[in-house]
């Protein structure tokens, strides 16, 4: 799967996320995995809680706003992170 700018993403049911200080905690229950999210996947998480959907080129915009980084190294590390969500199934791509 080809993930562009325009790629949709959204959470997936039967997880679950808690912050606690500038950290993120997830559970994946279908799984059983838990997660530990930095201050930026916990800032994308809360995103697409509060978005329900969003497009990587949105989540990307919003992450160079609010954060001091390189586009570059903000690309390469949001493709990092989406890949992995996807593979630990805590996210989908819309069709």
């Amino acid at each position: 799967m080809v993930i562009t700018p325009d790629t949709q993403i959204q959470l997936v049911p039967n997880q679950s996320s808690s912050v606690l200080g500038k950290e993120t905690v997830l559970l994946n229950y279908e799984l059983g995995n838990y997660y530990e999210l930095n201050e930026v996947g916990g800032f994308i998480w809360s995103l697409l809680q509060n978005e329900r959907t969003m497009s990587i080129g949105d989540i990307e915009a919003r992450i160079l706003d609010e954060f001091d980084v390189e586009p570059a190294v903000c690309h390469d590390e949001l493709m990092l992170f989406i890949d992995n969500l996807l593979r630990e199934k805590l996210i989908e791509v819309l069709a």
